[in-house]
């Protein structure tokens, strides 16, 4: 019985070591093909995003080539879990933003933001909301205002993104919205020129060309402060109109889970690295984002407190 026991333990010990993944040496690098998953549609922020790492990290010409992979569907669900099965993975990177939160607290998915690994915050997002040339709207506060006494139609480029936290953000303030769905900010701003709604969260990049042209006219921004830029630094915040109201996503770089420390502290050092590039540097100035610098421990830290933080808005 004892030799039969022991010779079973042997066995299933024999099998695991048969099974187990070789160490990840200290002085670990990635080689060859380094895959970078958005999981949006070409074109959007999210892919920029991920074009834009790619892009700083092959800069570095440090041995491997960093290439966007695509996986859109279902508002990001399709890709994250796809990404799932990287598990381990140290050569595969996910580029991500606050969807990663919200997606899981509205629907139900096979993951959270905790199933893989924080490497580096780079850049937050805000949303500026704007109305026709010709609306009665001149501020977020008249938004709210007569959202209270009637629903006022807006569009939204998906129930888990920045769209909707604005839309979250001003109901807690007393208005109430009819939400038209869209595919993404373009077809939102799209609507709203043809007048299928009546204002629209947006992306400030997105949205500024309409205000040049005179399209649009801006209503206010949900940042916490006015923009330096010629164009938007006129644009009140909502909490100068009264409205307490404000909306920040985040943008990053994640790993799989599992991964060995040695290769989180190399993504992180090579990221950060990459981030002192000019092509980094232009694209916070064209996007008008706010430049963020949050790594390793920080940037868990961080998903943690916003994570709470999604979940009192979608309760």
């Amino acid at each position: 019985m004892t030799l039969a026991v022991t010779s079973a333990l042997t066995l299933v010990t024999g099998c695991s070591l048969l099974n187990a993944s070789p160490p990840v040496p200290d002085d670990w690098t990635p080689r060859g093909s380094v895959s970078a998953l958005v999981a949006f549609a070409p074109g959007g922020g999210s892919d920029r995003s991920a074009r834009v790492v790619a892009q700083g990290l092959n800069e570095l010409e440090a041995g491997f080539d960093v290439n966007v992979e695509n996986k859109e569907g279902g508002s990001g669900a399709v890709g994250w879990a796809t990404f799932l099965a990287e598990k381990g993975n140290g050569n595969a990177l996910l580029v991500a933003e606050t969807a990663l939160n919200t997606l899981p607290i509205v629907y139900d998915v096979p993951f959270t933001y905790r199933d893989f690994t924080p490497l580096v915050m780079f850049a937050e997002d805000s949303r500026i909301v704007v109305a026709g040339k010709d609306s009665p709207y001149r501020t977020c506060a008249d938004l709210v205002e007569a959202g209270g006494k009637k629903a006022v139609k807006t569009g939204s480029s998906g129930k888990t993104g920045a769209d909707s936290l604005v839309v979250a953000e001003f109901e807690k303030n007393g208005g109430t919205f009819a939400v038209v769905p869209y595919g993404s900010t373009g077809e939102v701003l799209t609507g709203l020129l043809g007048g299928q709604i009546e204002v629209a969260p947006a992306s400030a990049a997105s949205a500024r060309p309409y205000l040049e042209s005179g399209d649009f006219k801006a209503l206010c921004t949900l940042t916490d402060e006015r923009y330096d830029d010629a164009v938007l630094g006129d644009v009140p915040t909502a909490k100068e109109q009264g409205v307490d109201a404000e909306v920040t996503i985040w943008r990053g770089v994640l790993a799989p889970g599992d991964i060995a420390p040695v290769q989180r502290e190399y993504w992180t050092k090579a990221i950060r690295e990459s981030m002192r590039s000019g092509t980094y540097r232009d694209y916070i100035k064209t996007d008008l984002l706010i430049p963020a610098d949050v790594s390793g421990a920080d940037f868990d830290r961080y998903l943690d407190t916003y994570d709470r933080q999604m979940q009192e808005v979608f309760k």
